[in-house]
C-alpha cells in the first residue's frame, strides 16, 4: 500500500515540476520576444529586412539523375 501512496506523490511531484517549467519557457519567450521588438525599432529594421532572415527553406535542392530506362529516348 506504501508504494501507491509513494507513486501518487511521485506523480504529483513530476506534474508540479512540468508545470513549472512550462511557466519558465514561457515567461523567457515573452522576455526574448521584447527584446527582439526592442532591437527591430532601435536598428529600423522592415519586414522586407527580415524575411530573408527568417524564411524557413526545404534544403538544398535534390540533384536530378539520369531518368528511368522506360522514359530514355531509344536509339534507332
Amino acid at each position: 500500500m506504501a508504494s501507491t501512496i509513494d507513486l501518487a506523490a511521485k506523480k504529483k511531484a513530476a506534474e508540479d515540476a512540468m508545470a513549472e517549467y512550462e511557466a519558465a519557457v514561457k515567461l523567457t519567450r515573452e522576455e526574448d520576444l521584447k527584446t527582439a521588438k526592442e532591437l527591430i525599432a532601435r536598428h529600423g529594421f522592415t519586414q522586407s529586412d527580415l524575411k530573408p532572415e527568417l524564411k524557413v527553406g526545404r534544403g538544398p535542392a535534390k540533384k536530378t539523375s539520369t531518368p528511368r530506362k522506360s522514359t530514355r529516348r531509344k536509339s534507332k
